[in-house]
């Protein structure tokens, strides 16, 4: 029988440009720009050419904050994509925040299933939002969110930050 493990961190869906360092499942080094799919606190689904081994260790650099950490090899995740491969990969050191994002902690009755994150047409900062059908029908209607940014404290339209075509 499956135990599954409560999720301690939201997961923030955003394309974040990286660079992987390991070794493969050939047993060879390798280093590799990639990008993130989702993101956590403790983790995150990541999109690469080169196949990995379970359990195996990964140094990841993300380059919009110059910051790395080491990585634990949860699990390849299934797509259809014969380009890239797709793994589940968990954080040694998670109070490092290598994104760069606020990403919220679950509260035990949070309801939330998903996340985006959206920018300041302004100043670029990011914030991540729960999906609510609110946030749904404006991002069909308008392409984004009009709301005021806490930094600069302007009003303007938030879009969803660009992902990677899948």
């Amino acid at each position: 029988m499956m135990q599954s493990r409560s999720r301690r961190s939201c997961r923030v869906a955003m394309s974040i440009p990286i660079k992987i360092i390991g070794i493969d499942y050939r047993g060879k080094d390798f280093s590799e720009e990639a990008h993130t799919v989702t993101v956590n606190l403790h983790g995150a689904k990541i999109r690469m050419a080169h196949q990995l081994i379970p359990d195996a260790e990964i140094r990841l650099l993300s380059h919009s904050t110059g910051r790395d950490s080491i990585f634990r090899v949860i699990s390849k995740v299934q797509s259809p994509e014969r380009k890239f491969t797709y793994w589940g990969i968990e954080n040694l050191a998670p109070e490092k925040n290598i994104w760069g994002v606020d990403i919220p902690r679950l509260n035990a009755n949070d309801q939330v299933t998903a996340r985006v994150t959206l920018a300041c047409p302004v100043c670029s900062t990011r914030e991540s939002l729960p999906m609510d059908e609110i946030l749904i029908l404006s991002l069909q209607d308008k392409g984004g969110r009009n709301r005021t940014c806490k930094r600069c404290k302007n009003f303007g339209l938030w879009k969803v930050l660009p992902s990677l075509p899948v």
